[in-house]
């Protein structure tokens, strides 16, 4: 997770506004809801030069209660921290993810969340919060 949370410190500066309808600043960016997938929904956040970190949260729907959540990270900025490779259910893949729970502060829209990232199949321990963009 350091990896991770190094690299999206770096691309914090390079990250543009995102378009999607439910966005939240971190310390290390704009993080937007991407989309939806048959088990849950999709975070993204751009990192350097066309790489992207993506967070798939199991279960959260857009029209669901907010609530506490787990589910995985792929981050295609860096590609040695795993001995295995990770593909999520839309084909990114990556030897960089870890799994993470999710814990919205809300019960509705919007709300900030917080969110524990471990590496690989480590427990999630590391810390990343997210402010909603309202407005």
């Amino acid at each position: 997770m350091r990896k991770l949370l190094t690299t999206l410190a770096m691309a914090a500066a390079l990250a543009g506004p995102a378009m999607a309808d439910e966005t939240w600043k971190t310390d290390f960016g704009t993080i937007e809801w991407e989309k939806d997938y048959d088990g849950g929904a999709i975070f993204r956040v751009e990192l350097e030069k066309g790489k992207f970190a993506r967070f798939y949260i199991e279960g959260l729907r857009p029209e669901g209660a907010r609530g506490n959540y787990t589910g995985f990270y792929i981050n295609t900025a860096d590609e040695q921290m795993c001995a295995s490779t990770l593909i999520g259910p839309d084909g990114t893949s990556s030897r960089t993810w870890g799994r993470l729970s999710l814990t919205f502060v809300d019960k509705g829209f919007p709300s900030d969340w917080t969110m524990l990232t471990g590496e690989c199949m480590g427990e999630p321990g590391e810390v990343l919060t997210g402010k909603a963009n309202v407005g």
